[in-house]
């Protein structure tokens, strides 16, 4: 019986717990989207524009889906206004649709950030695709999940901006 008594305590305060902290989503109201950046890695962007498929996604995201290019790769830029599943790491989507993907190493760039990296191959075709998730205080994050547990939990507020790059491959 005191077995019973305790496990009834002990859930009791599990439910309790939760409502004594602050919820992660209920700060203060994200920042407007205030637009594509114009350039990306200092060359500039073309908007592509989205297709269908991307536009019907778009719909229920939290923010906002641009695809571009600079001329050599093809970048999608997601900005996002609070945490959500929604946003997916690149290779759920590229596996989605038929590509064979293989893990590849963290790539850090010039200004020292870190992109989680795939190699994406379908139909004799091989990519090259990276992407991090960022905000505007600097923390960077190179896979999806790790930035949306840190959203969750309220250590970075957003808004955030996602980034993927894709480019051919090279024969490696």
């Amino acid at each position: 019986m005191r077995l019973l008594y305790l496990l009834i305590v002990l859930h009791g305060v599990a439910a309790i717990v939760p409502l004594l902290s602050p919820h992660p989503l209920s700060g203060p109201v994200p920042q407007a989207f205030g637009g594509w950046p114009q350039q990306f890695d200092s060359r500039p962007l073309l908007e592509l524009g989205l297709s269908e498929q991307e536009r019907l996604f778009a719909q229920g995201f939290p923010g906002w889906v641009g695809r571009f290019t600079d001329g050599s790769r093809e970048i999608v830029l997601r900005w996002i206004n609070r945490p959500s599943r929604n946003l997916h790491p690149a290779q759920d989507c590229l596996k989605g649709v038929g590509y064979r993907i293989t893990p590849h190493p963290l790539r850090v760039d010039a200004t020292g950030h870190h992109w989680g990296c795939v190699r994406a191959e379908r139909n004799g075709q091989a990519l090259t695709v990276c992407e991090r998730v960022y905000d505007e205080a600097g923390e960077s994050w190179s896979d999806v999940s790790s930035w949306y547990w840190t959203a969750m939990l309220g250590k970075s507020t957003g808004p955030w901006w996602a980034a993927t790059v894709a480019e051919r491959a090279g024969e490696e």
